[in-house]
């Protein structure tokens, strides 16, 4: 890819896809998961307390948070490299992923547009998304 690339960035708490283009529509995809466990979710191992028992509550909501400062910095490193970056998809986490690239001085004016996605968007429409929003051909 020439210059620095256009990216697209269907995100939620549990999966990033990355679109990265040029300005010529040439795309390739990049997939970035998180340990993020849902609400309700099985804990593993980690999540038992030293008695056997269950987890408090509030150490659970703390881990969450840690998991999702730590998927949200990998992705704000990946980031890095853009021009321009488009975050779409359900729920808050393109969001709270574009609140965390405004306050880093490093990606000035890089974020582009926030907009809701359905969760169940195939890779072709997120590719097609991606294109659409930056006005690249297909």
């Amino acid at each position: 890819m020439r210059g620095k690339p256009l990216v697209g960035v269907w995100v939620d708490h549990r999966c990033a896809m990355l679109f990265w283009s040029d300005r010529d529509g040439e795309m390739e995809k990049m997939v970035m998961e998180s340990e993020y466990q849902e609400e309700g979710e099985p804990i593993d191992v980690i999540g038992r307390s030293d008695h056997g028992g269950a987890v408090p509550h509030a150490d659970l909501q703390a881990r969450r948070h840690e998991q999702l400062k730590h998927y949200y910095k990998k992705l704000g490193e990946v980031l890095r490299s853009a021009e321009e970056i488009f975050l779409f998809g359900p729920g808050q986490a393109k969001k709270e992923l574009a609140a965390l690239i405004r306050k880093d001085k490093g990606f000035r004016g890089q974020v582009k547009g926030v907009e809701n996605a359905d969760k169940k968007m195939t890779e072709g429409q997120m590719a097609a998304k991606t294109k659409d929003f930056f006005g690249l051909p297909h």
